[in-house]
């Protein structure tokens, strides 16, 4: 059971666009793209974070800016026209198309057990392929829809620029397949959290979620063998109390005072008995050492550390009720030694088959990418979400093995030169960095292998209407003209993808044979193949 795709309407960045995911999914972009808008987003449908407060009331920044400007300069077009046909039912119609409405549609899939069956079954549905599926949606727009135009023409004849009146806005919850609106009790088995990635809440002195956490692990997983023996040393520690003097002159002062000799029989009967507390009232006054300190006076980084893990052990420990967990960038304040533990401790979560949880995860780091596998990457861009789902398998396991590789540089860069081993990328940033201006934007990476096609498929879908954008192959000829020819079709189909290889075997050959410093190598070479032996034999290692 997981969410298979997101659609998301009129929500800040995201107008238009469908975001499929996956049991894992990394989402990428530029700043700006929707990383975390796509997450509150999510959170409108299924927000049942008891760690942090979330509202599903907008505000009107929250709703697109470019459907609220379309919607305006319709109104300014029309309104003489809307303004006589107030009434007319037909007309009106197409005039309440216009409104801009939010909506985020959440669609489940993959429901194994009867239980998640019967959690999911008022949203049964049919996706275009007839494939049964579970959905729910958001919608945040004008109940009374004559009277908001009515309003918003008003406002029109008043103010410039006119802000579209978002105090007539309410939202709604509901099944897709029949609009009924979703019981909040039935909400309470979804739960959505997000690690913000600037997050310390986790163990600050005013605010720490470490209590909730750990309370609830507790208590979740206590027996009733350990609840009675609570109670057995609780019962011990009042009966302590009980004997501290402070406790018996409270009575003993009664006793003394000849005023009440005659309560003396009910004073005698007085007691202190305990009251025995709820559980999690007990375990929220427990504090997280680490070492022999306090987890909050520890460094930032260890802190996330032990947040990252605690929240994973508490959401796989459950299941009864879904949990999307969405970690903003996880590389955040942690050092290498960490940063690498946590990647390690995701991905073997990952693997393990909890039908309950499901991971989200957005990063700017290459190694987030390659190590937790470059096909379960989404990719926001131009308020699109592209999906790299179908990238080669052993272009997937090569980037695991190199998880260092800038995978985001060939996926983001907008000028990019593809070179096979690092020498040609040494030379040729050498050489960039003589020129100035626009050279100084362009990203050298040498692939460590001769698979460009797959390279360049990837860049495709991203960058392939996008003319500002322009990636260029320098190859080794090695003998081999078909594999020349292949790699041309890029060049000769794509007005911004320029591919070019060498005359020579290799790269080195043509250097050689360029002629320039002749006199120089002639002092030093007798012939253009010692220096092209030469360039070869001193080739850096990688």
């Amino acid at each position: 059971m997981y969410i298979k795709n997101i659609h998301i309407e009129n929500f800040r960045n995201f107008q238009n666009t469908d975001i499929p995911l996956k049991k894992l999914t990394i989402i990428v972009g530029e700043n700006d793209a929707g990383k975390s808008n796509l997450l509150d987003a999510v959170r409108l449908v299924l927000n049942n974070n008891g760690l942090a407060y979330f509202s599903r009331s907008l505000s009107i920044t929250d709703i697109n800016k470019d459907s609220v400007e379309e919607f305006q300069e319709y109104l300014w077009n029309n309104s003489a026209k809307i303004t006589e046909k107030l009434n007319d039912n037909a007309y009106m119609k197409t005039v309440f198309e216009k409104i801009p409405v939010v909506k985020v549609r959440v669609t489940f899939t993959d429901a194994k057990t009867e239980y998640q069956k019967q959690l999911l079954r008022d949203w049964i549905n049919l996706t275009d392929d007839e494939e049964v599926c579970f959905e729910v949606e958001y919608s945040f727009a004008p109940i009374k829809l004559r009277e908001f135009i009515e309003e918003c023409l008003f406002l029109q004849d008043r103010v410039d620029n006119f802000m579209i009146p978002v105090e007539k806005y309410e939202y709604r919850i509901y099944s897709v397949n029949n609009a009924k609106g979703v019981n909040k009790d039935k909400l309470k088995n979804f739960n959505i959290s997000i690690i913000n990635a600037e997050r310390d809440t986790f163990s600050e002195n005013d605010r720490q979620n470490s209590y909730k956490l750990v309370s609830s692990l507790i208590e979740r997983s206590i027996t009733k063998e350990d609840r009675a023996q609570i109670e057995d040393s609780y019962n011990k520690f009042f009966d302590e109390i009980q004997e501290i003097n402070s406790f018996k002159k409270i009575f003993e002062k009664m006793q003394e005072n000849k005023k009440f000799e005659n309560l003396k029989d009910f004073i005698d009967e007085m007691r202190l008995i305990p009251n025995f507390p709820n559980l999690k009232n007990i375990f929220t006054n427990i504090n997280i050492g680490y070492g022999e300190e306090f987890l909050y006076q520890k460094g930032l980084g260890t802190r996330n550390f032990m947040y990252l893990v605690l929240l994973f052990s508490y959401f796989q420990n459950n299941d009864k009720i879904f949990n999307l967990l969405c970690i903003e960038e996880p590389e955040a304040h942690l050092c290498v030694n960490n940063f690498n533990l946590v990647l390690d401790f995701i991905n073997k979560s990952a693997e393990v088959q909890n039908d309950f949880m499901q991971l989200l995860i957005t990063s700017h780091n290459p190694k987030v990418i390659n190590k937790l596998k470059l096909n379960n990457v989404i990719i926001l861009k131009n308020n699109k979400a592209i999906s790299l789902n179908n990238v080669n398998a052993e272009l997937v396991n090569y980037l695991a093995k190199r998880p260092n590789f800038d995978i985001l540089k060939i996926l983001f860069a907008t000028r990019l030169i593809l070179v096979e081993g690092s020498t040609e990328e040494m030379f040729i940033n050498t050489m960039l960095d003589k020129d100035i201006g626009i050279l100084n934007e362009i990203e050298v990476i040498a692939i460590g292998q001769k698979g460009y096609k797959i390279f360049l498929d990837i860049w495709l879908q991203i960058h392939k209407d996008d003319l500002t954008s322009c990636i260029g192959v320098v190859r080794d000829f090695d003998n081999q003209p078909n594999a020349k020819k292949e790699h041309q079709v890029y060049d000769d189909k794509n007005n911004n993808i320029f591919v070019r290889t060498t005359e020579g075997y290799t790269l080195e050959d043509d250097l050689a044979a360029t002629g320039k410093n002749e006199q120089n190598i002639k002092t030093y070479f007798e012939t253009e193949e010692d220096v092209a032996e030469f360039l070869k034999n001193s080739k850096a290692i990688i």
